[in-house]
């Protein structure tokens, strides 16, 4: 499906998602038996006195119904998109494909076919106090392949996704989704895309619990060990690590332990009860297994081994990158059957149950990141990591 989508990208122009008040979808109509696409032109984006607004020789265009303002000549987009262009002439409109409703701790997919060369595509997610999320797209390769985007795989695919999460504590109501493509490495030169789109966080309940931590738990939590904070440091630098060639799994993930009784749920609110009296609140980012120590726990799905190493709080650790930015970890184990640097495969075995660390009993401790956010896992058990939607697919017979 990839190698369709990127060779009809490069070989012709595409039609164009709605990025105007209607929900996002591509513009299609019945172009006889094989139900073609219909283009959605790009309009010329006019400046204050009426005329098509030009910036530092740069064309600019817009989709129809984007709204932008100008403060001191400088042009603002509100909603919708436009492209920039060194050509006078209108260029075939993007396909942006994103969720216009979401939950927290939802993990969260944009889609963009580029029809102008790009090299970067930023993404945010922007709310009422500031930016929620940002992360970087990766362009998808022809044949499956490492990304073609930021210096790695085939320039000519234009097919970029970008994986997200939005964060378990996001206060339900209307935030903006951000996507910016530019068409020079210099991280000062003007992005020749940009669209803005709202986007809906729902509200969600997560359970709560209490944990009682006997002395020798309670002081590893609140320990001050320098070595925490160094092994804290590392495992957000690794988290926070992306790479265009890192594309190894696009399919679902699947649970590391089968059949195992689940002793925590995603987003739960977690009460630590200190045995002098006092307590300390947590947010559980992932789900727990308990299990018979020793059960094995296999890799939630392909990918690269960057990290297999004990941690005082974690315990025996192993972080897996299956995706530029996407990543799942797996704590408390007893024994390490994998070193970082190595390759694994979907279901191979990486380690066994344990308690090591901060934990009451046996048990597995799953984590997903997204450009460094906590997602639910078993949201990604059940759908894919990336699915070209049908809007897309659609419109490149």
């Amino acid at each position: 499906m990839i190698r369709r989508l990127a060779l009809s990208l490069a070989a012709a122009g595409v039609a164009a998602a709605c990025l105007a008040a209607p929900p996002l979808a591509a513009e299609t109509a019945a172009g006889g038996p094989s139900g073609a696409a219909r283009a959605v032109a790009l309009e010329p984006a006019t400046g204050p006195d009426g005329a098509q607004f030009t910036e530092r020789g740069w064309w600019v265009w817009q989709y129809p119904g984007t709204r932008y303002r100008f403060e001191s000549d400088q042009l603002t987009l509100v909603s919708g998109l436009l492209v920039r262009t060194r050509e006078a002439a209108p260029p075939a409109a993007p396909v942006l494909s994103a969720p216009r409703e979401v939950v927290p701790g939802a993990p969260v997919r944009v889609y963009l076919a580029a029809t102008e060369p790009l090299v970067r595509v930023r993404v945010s997610v922007e709310g009422a106090e500031g930016t929620l999320v940002k992360a970087r797209a990766f362009a998808l390769g022809r044949d499956g392949g490492g990304g073609a985007g930021e210096g790695g795989g085939d320039p000519r695919a234009q097919v970029w996704v970008a994986v997200l999460g939005i964060p378990s504590t996001a206060d339900p109501g209307i935030t903006r989704l951000l996507v910016t493509g530019a068409g020079s490495p210099d991280p000062e030169a003007a992005g020749v895309l940009q669209a803005v789109q709202p986007l809906f966080v729902g509200a969600r309940r997560f359970a709560s619990e209490d944990i009682p931590l006997r002395k020798g738990l309670g002081d590893l939590r609140r320990t001050t060990d320098p070595r925490r904070a160094k092994q804290s440091a590392e495992l957000w630098r690794l988290l926070g690590t992306w790479r265009p060639v890192a594309e190894a799994h696009r399919g679902r993930l699947r649970h590391p332990i089968v059949g195992a009784r689940r002793s925590a749920g995603f987003g739960d609110r977690r009460w630590y009860r200190y045995d002098d009296g006092t307590s300390a609140q947590s947010i559980h980012n992932g789900v727990d297994f308990a299990a018979p120590e020793g059960t094995v726990v296999v890799a939630a799905g392909a990918g690269m081994v960057v990290m297999a190493q004990f941690r005082i709080i974690t315990g025996l650790t192993v972080v897996i990158e299956h995706l530029p930015g996407v990543y799942s970890l797996y704590y408390h184990l007893s024994r390490l059957n994998v070193a970082a640097g190595e390759p694994i495969a979907a279901g191979a075995a990486l380690g066994a149950v344990g308690s090591t660390g901060l934990s009451t009993g046996p048990h597995l401790h799953w984590e997903v990141r997204a450009a460094g956010v906590a997602v639910d896992p078993d949201v990604l058990v059940t759908t894919p990591l990336v699915d070209i939607p049908d809007e897309l697919v659609t419109l490149f017979p």
